[in-house]
């Protein structure tokens, strides 16, 4: 496993690559259970990298040498991550704005476009009012917001295990990410320059700004947090917040969705206690693949009447002091076009009466 000097975030729950405590040298490992006929060489041919690789896994199992036929059937032994065979397991682009840049791992730049693949070492990044929504190998999306910088560290499957290793690097901005319940032995990962969030299937969000701070917010699921001798757990409807070198601030509560109304083409919602601002959002499609918009709001209505009518979902949550965001509050709405113009009636034109002329005609 990739070693990081951040924080680590890390789901709750257990799979079957094992891993070693936060922060110190780390290693992932692939359990197998032994079938009939196999051998400890037949596995290191199948699955590694190189068939030379039966000696370090009969060591690391404790297997004295020739002894591994006397394994039974069922039980279960331990091959390092590290040694499998990989393969690409590229990531889908399911939705993009127009003009948002795509730096390839050569460093050729290119404009990004529904439908790309991307593979390892790719970037993306995108600018004022650009959004890009993701489809992972192993089923996950992730939605890219505006002045955002995400570089996919690494996308693999490895081969004839099943198992897919996403970590995606979120370098500054905002993600919205909802993870597909993991497969036994999958990790998907989640690094910025102060953490890492490692999930096993949880709907959470990262941000990370220019000052290299981290915040985080569980929407679902549960999310255990450590940095050095400090360590939370965090459940859904909590965030924190992780900066380097200090200790990762106790959960908060996230503020509660905000109640919103929709009427005559326009959004407005009650004020929240403890809000300092609010995030809007609209979008063509209830998952949010496709963002339209992305706004961080001081007042508490949103005019959308300059939309073309149509069907849209808005998407609406409270930002508190620490700058977590809180619960939403999601909307079907449906833009009305303008009424026709109030025709006046045409006023009443009388002709207008000329008299004859009358001419006299001496005799």
């Amino acid at each position: 496993m990739r070693k990081s000097n951040g924080l680590l975030l890390w789901l709750l729950l257990v799979s079957t690559i094992l891993l070693t405590p936060a922060l110190q040298a780390e290693e992932a490992y692939w359990e197998y259970t032994f079938r009939p006929g196999d051998t400890i060489w037949k596995l290191a041919k199948t699955y590694t990298t190189s068939v030379n690789n039966w000696l370090a896994i009969q060591k690391l199992n404790q297997i004295d040498r020739g002894n591994d036929r006397q394994i039974k059937p069922g039980e279960r032994i331990k091959i390092p991550v590290s040694m499998l065979k990989y393969q690409p397991a590229p990531a889908t682009v399911i939705a993009t704005s127009d003009k948002v840049s795509l730096v390839r791992a050569d460093g050729s730049r290119h404009t990004l476009a529904a439908y790309n693949k991307l593979y390892s070492g790719d970037t993306i990044i995108t600018g004022a009012d650009q959004f890009v929504s993701l489809r992972f190998a192993d089923g996950s999306h992730m939605n890219i917001l505006p002045g955002s910088e995400v570089s996919m560290d690494a996308l693999s499957q490895y081969d004839q295990t099943g198992m897919i290793d996403t970590q995606v690097r979120l370098k500054q901005g905002n993600i919205d990410t909802r993870a597909s319940k993991q497969a036994p032995g999958n990790r998907f990962e989640v690094i910025t320059p102060s953490a890492v969030t490692a999930v096993r299937g949880t709907r959470f969000r990262v941000t990370s700004d220019a000052s290299e701070v981290t915040r985080a917010e569980v929407v679902e699921g549960v999310v255990g947090v450590s940095a050095g001798e400090s360590a939370q757990q965090v459940n859904a409807g909590y965030g924190v917040v992780a900066e380097k070198g200090k200790p990762v601030s106790p959960p908060v509560k996230l503020l509660d969705a905000p109640v919103a109304t929709f009427n005559d083409n326009k959004i407005s919602w009650q004020a929240l206690d403890g809000a300092k601002a609010y995030r809007y959002q609209l979008a063509s499609d209830a998952g949010f693949n496709h963002i339209l918009q992305d706004k961080v709001l001081s007042g508490r209505s949103a005019d959308l009447s300059a939309l073309t009518p149509g069907d849209y979902h808005a998407r609406l949550r409270g930002i508190d002091a620490q700058q977590l965001q809180g619960l939403n509050t999601q909307l079907a709405i449906a833009i009305s076009p303008p009424p026709p113009p109030v025709e006046e009636p045409e006023a009443d034109i009388w002709p207008l009466f000329i008299p004859p002329a009358i001419f006299l005609i001496g005799l």
